[in-house]
């Protein structure tokens, strides 16, 4: 699954087979179909597996104030941006519209978690005076994660550190 992951952040959910899958761990396709009877099934354990990862990710920053919830959640990008790739929903939401509806529940999901944990540190953070911003968090929590996003892609696009600069900006821009 770490491979059909890396593929799809790489070029995007329709640009993979099984062969691309198969051949570097050297197993006939038939070994992929059998844990994964459609692209669809392989393309779903991917999104719930990122999401799965990402729960995880959220438990064991619990802990951590506002401003280093915040902070971690931006290592993430920076993490990917380093293996030239961009998020899942990067990779995925370009090619919604013609994704497998098991996939596009799975990626809706994804986003509103996502959306809604993000939103949180930020209402947190702005009770206890860490956060000032005029949006509402929701909002506030929408063009962080979007400008990370599409960070990922210019980086990409640019080669040029797009990532961390845009990652200081946001953070910088809502510290009370």
């Amino acid at each position: 699954m770490y491979l059909a992951d890396q593929l799809i952040r790489a070029s995007g959910y329709h640009s993979f087979s099984y062969a691309d899958i198969s051949k570097p761990l050297e197993v006939k396709n038939a070994a992929i179909h059998y844990h994964f009877a459609t692209k669809a099934d392989l393309g779903l354990a991917v999104i719930n597996q990122t999401r799965n990862n990402f729960l995880i990710q959220i438990e064991e920053w619990a802990e951590l104030s506002p401003l280093e919830q915040l902070q971690a959640f931006v290592n993430l990008y920076m993490d990917i941006s380093q293996n030239n790739l961009v998020c899942f929903m990067g990779a995925l939401g370009p090619a919604y519209t013609s994704l497998p509806d098991i996939m596009k529940e799975a990626l809706t999901q994804a986003s509103d978690e996502i959306r809604a944990w993000v939103s949180s540190v930020l209402s947190k953070g702005k009770a206890d005076g860490i956060f000032s911003f005029q949006n509402a968090s929701q909002d506030q929590a929408d063009v962080i994660i979007t400008s990370l996003l599409a960070s990922l892609i210019l980086n990409r696009v640019t080669g040029e550190a797009i990532v961390q600069s845009t990652s200081q900006l946001l953070i910088n821009n809502i510290l009370a």
